[in-house]
């Protein structure tokens, strides 16, 4: 790296806690930046929504917190206007413009801007890269595109944070190209960079291969995007082809006790476990207890859990769903197509059957090329001199 720069994050969402998963790829970004040498800050408006206020009551959050030296400006509010266009977008804003004040106060402008998903954060940073002069980067990583899940005026926002991005970033090659048909008329370059997998992931020199069924873990939300009921009628037809295994499902949401049922109406309780939420933290020594994971979703503009498990040795059988595809590659698994549990049973019992062919190491280190730390921060240092060199030379070209 050249020198050292002043980058400030401005996420959509953000880890709430150390074993809060929501954005923790932000977290890690900006850990790896900072270990890479850059000053780097977080501004972290929370949006909490009104269905929590009958709940018990959440810790506050600290205003500012020091993580690791990774400074951390929060200000938590209540979505207040979910059925106004633009109302939650307001709030959030003016959250945002009160925290990057008070951290331009306390530690100085930063050099970049740099805003991850349009909506609200990359919206609400094109406003703010005008009102104090910091060049905007813009990391896309919503699947809603994809999904066509935004309201006219949500696209609106996001073609606000396209047009006055510097930069614009998306975290996979597919996600990139929908995004430049999609803002097809914005004079504006997708490069994509993906997220990156923290160096708590790493592979046993030798996997231990105990006697025991061989264990399939999918780590997800539980929501129909996830496609676990897929995975579980893939699992049913591999179980029945007398192969012993197990299939562990952790994380949690609101097709849980659906999947529960389909388990029990099935037979499947003695071989399919629900482990609930597991904290990032637990994530790696979880991975070392499984042999393969499955990602069987629907849409994924990444899939961090399968570069996850790749940097962890293990092998990965996922969907072509948008992500897998740019983290998948030969040798490390396979790809089926989404929706397909025919296929994707075929897929799992063919690695099942391959196991001792995967080599955990190669794997890792193919891995760690591609999705570490520094492999990460190494591609966003040269976006951001890039940046600020073009911003020297054209202080008052934008895209659009």
């Amino acid at each position: 790296m050249n020198s050292e720069m002043h980058i400030l994050l401005l996420p959509s969402w953000y880890p709430k806690a150390p074993d809060d998963v929501g954005g923790v790829f932000f977290r890690d970004q900006a850990l790896a930046l900072q270990d890479y040498g850059h000053r780097v800050g977080v501004i972290a408006p929370s949006m909490r929504s009104l269905r929590t206020l009958n709940k018990l009551a959440t810790p506050k959050l600290s205003a500012c917190e020091n993580d690791s030296g990774l400074l951390t400006y929060r200000k938590e509010l209540l979505a207040a206007l979910p059925r106004v266009p633009y109302g939650n977008y307001y709030l959030f804003k003016k959250a945002a413009r009160a925290l990057l004040r008070q951290y331009i106060n306390d530690n100085g402008k930063p050099d970049i801007l740099h805003a991850h998903a349009a909506i609200f954060a990359g919206a609400a940073g094109a406003e703010l890269s005008d009102e104090f002069n910091i060049p905007l980067v813009l990391t896309e990583h919503s699947t809603g595109f994809a999904r066509l899940a935004y309201s006219a005026w949500q696209l609106n926002l996001a073609e606000k944070a396209v047009r006055r991005a510097v930069a614009c970033i998306a975290v996979s090659p597919s996600l990139a190209e929908l995004l430049s048909k999609h803002f097809s008329l914005i004079e504006q370059s997708w490069k994509w960079i993906p997220n990156v997998v923290a160096d708590r992931f790493k592979a046993p020199e030798k996997r231990k291969r105990m006697e025991r069924p061989i264990r399939f873990l999918n780590l997800a939300l539980m929501t129909e995007k996830k496609g676990q009921f897929d995975l579980l009628e893939a699992f049913g037809e591999l179980n029945r082809t007398g192969l012993d295994v197990e299939l562990w499902l952790a994380g949690d949401g609101p097709i849980r006790s659906g999947l529960e049922q389909m388990v029990v109406k099935v037979g499947l309780q003695e071989k399919v476990r629900f482990l609930g939420l597991v904290a990032p933290e637990d994530v790696p020594a979880l991975l070392n207890e499984v042999d393969v994971m499955v990602v069987s979703s629907h849409y994924e503009t990444f899939g961090v859990v399968a570069a996850e498990a790749l940097m962890a040795g293990l092998p990965v059988v996922a969907t072509r769903c948008g992500g897998p595809e740019c983290i998948v590659e030969a040798g490390d698994g396979l790809l089926v197509p989404p929706k397909q549990p025919g296929e994707l049973g075929d897929a799992m019992r063919y690695v099942a059957e391959s196991l001792p062919a995967f080599d955990p190491v190669t794997i890792a280190e193919r891995a760690r090329s591609r999705f570490s730390g520094a492999a990460i921060a190494r591609q966003l240092t040269a976006v951001y001199q890039n940046v600020l060199s073009s911003n020297l030379s054209s202080p008052s070209t934008h895209a659009g």
